[in-house]
């Protein structure tokens, strides 16, 4: 018999959960830490990938995250696509990079810049005006630290770009070699995976799919067109071990249920 209490406790357990995916899950941050250093003795490249931030404004969420970037003292900070979802969201864009401080940071556009037509040479600019900086949309970008070269291929977003299948290959003489692509689902592709096959990259990052922004013990029932077979976490696919970001901030609805906002770091 439904009574009362039990329509009550029913309402209580709805509304609960409504209150946990709107303000408390999103609010989280998790930090994920892998070292994929052969020699365990040698001094590495530390890499921090941010994924999906959505920036709307310069909120106390962003800036948690900066202040957990900084404590980890990275060399390169690896924004991996839907940085911003607004066409007039640069500004807050460029307040969040000037909190991050000087250190060296490279970004790859997602499908949210292109569906809010957001201004690439703008970005560009932007990231051009850091000490070191780049924006990688199909490019490719080489530096050394400590000794080491390392080679970072950025490519536009599969899902609404157009990624140069060109640049799927180190160029050769490199110590470290990323490959950075938004959505994840590029590298089901057939052509993609033959051209990969010859090529061996230390890692690759994308993002793109939330890890389901929504999911039930691990389970994600729903993801973005462009996502592939993919959720999160490590995959092997051809030239390359994959990671798949769960991102930090949300898309279309602000609700994450069962997957943390995270902060990803690699020593390499």
């Amino acid at each position: 018999m439904f009574t009362p209490f039990r329509f009550i406790t029913v309402i209580g357990l709805i509304a609960a959960t409504v209150g946990i995916a709107l303000f408390v899950e999103p609010a989280k941050l998790e930090v994920l830490q892998h070292d994929l250093r052969v020699d365990q003795q040698q001094p590495g490249l530390r890499v921090v990938q941010l994924s999906d931030l959505h920036l709307q404004t310069l909120d106390a969420h962003s800036l948690a995250v900066v202040r957990q970037v900084q404590t980890l003292r990275p060399d390169l900070v690896v924004l991996s696509g839907d940085m911003v979802d607004r066409s007039e969201a640069l500004p807050v864009l460029a307040a969040f990079l000037q909190e991050l401080g000087p250190v060296r940071a490279v970004a790859v556009p997602g499908n949210w810049e292109h569906w809010s037509e957001v201004d690439f040479d703008g970005m560009r600019k932007l990231f051009d005006s850091r000490p070191n900086g780049r924006f990688l949309l199909n490019g490719r970008w080489t530096f050394k630290h400590q000794g080491r070269v390392v080679e970072l291929i950025g490519l536009d977003d599969f899902t609404a770009g157009h990624p140069d299948l060109q640049l799927l290959s180190p160029g050769g003489g490199a110590d470290v070699s990323l490959l950075v692509q938004h959505s994840p689902g590029f590298f089901d592709k057939a052509e993609v995976g033959q051209r990969m096959k010859g090529s061996r990259f230390d890692l690759c990052l994308s993002g793109h799919t939330h890890g389901g922004q929504i999911a039930f013990w691990g389970w994600a029932p729903f993801r973005p067109v462009g996502s592939g077979r993919f959720v999160a976490g490590f995959y092997d696919v051809p030239g390359c071990r994959l990671f798949v970001s769960k991102g930090v901030g949300t898309s279309v609805l602000p609700v994450r249920w069962g997957v943390a906002p995270e902060v990803v770091v690699f020593d390499l």
